[in-house]
């Protein structure tokens, strides 16, 4: 009995342990790496490892291959779990244990259908990096870059490189017409994402009226249209800055390469 009574104060021992790392800020508990860091930067790049009340695990970003990115002023600023967030140093650690609306609210997102609000879910965020918003339009345009030489790499395209505008492009159909200096023409095209979504696209008895004078169509579609003649076809991988940009839309965020596939069909003279 002796020696079952010691396991017993043990096992509480440890638990008693446990239970004492995690500090409590309001209805948040944490539990903070090896130090605080307060910086001046706003956009941070972490990995994220979420478990629910039974200590399943339903997110573990780390198996994504690219970092959870967070703007510090597209949250709530004035949040407990924010604030003990962005103290945390670069390649540091926090582990938090609160309400699934508090943490998910912070972030500016939405508790999941399989969780109620006041589930207590237990987080472990790594603080891979804290960049400036000049670091952070660098990491952006290396992220793109890569996506697009993955892509190119994948698809062995037999296409040419545009080193100006760093578009990937591979003509489909040819013929041999002679050039026509055109004003106006009638075209086709299918805009994706990089993973085959369509996005956008004409449909087949309403062709888009192409002027190559209209500075709203979009710098990818120019560039194309410019390359064929009537009855030429053409597909291309194209960076945002000959798409939607850093800001993108509601369809394509920014600093996302898509895909072109473009027909000419006839000119209007």
């Amino acid at each position: 009995m002796r020696f079952y009574s010691i396991i017993l104060t043990s096992v509480l021992f440890i638990i008693s342990c446990n239970k004492d790392d995690f500090q409590q800020s309001g209805d948040v508990f944490y539990k903070r790496g090896n130090s605080v860091c307060i910086e001046a930067k706003n956009h941070w790049l972490l990995d994220i490892k979420a478990q629910n009340a039974d200590d399943s695990i339903y997110l573990d970003t780390r198996a994504l291959g690219r970092k959870i990115e967070i703007h510090r002023l597209n949250t709530d600023t004035s949040a407990t779990f924010i604030q003990l967030l962005g103290s945390t140093c670069e390649a540091d650690s926090i582990q938090f244990k609160l309400r699934a609306e508090h943490f998910y609210n912070a972030l500016n997102g939405s508790v999941p259908t399989y969780l109620n609000d006041s589930d207590f879910v237990t987080t472990t965020l790594w603080m891979r990096d804290k960049l400036n918003d000049i670091e952070h339009i660098a990491y952006k345009k290396a992220f793109e870059r890569n996506q697009m030489d993955q892509f190119i790499k994948k698809q062995r395209w037999n296409g040419t490189f545009d080193s100006s505008t760093l578009i990937y492009y591979e003509k489909l159909k040819v013929v041999n017409n002679q050039p026509v200096k055109y004003n106006k023409a009638k075209i086709k095209y299918v805009l994706k994402k990089i993973n085959g979504q369509v996005v956008y696209y004409t449909k087949d008895d309403e062709p888009f009226i192409y002027d190559s004078s209209d500075q709203g169509v979009i710098s990818g579609i120019r560039f194309l249209a410019n390359k064929l003649s009537k009855g030429e076809s053409i597909r291309a991988i194209v960076p945002s800055d000959f798409a939607f940009g850093a800001l993108g839309n509601p369809s394509i965020p920014g600093y996302t390469p898509i895909i072109i596939e473009l027909e000419l069909l006839d000119y209007i003279l």
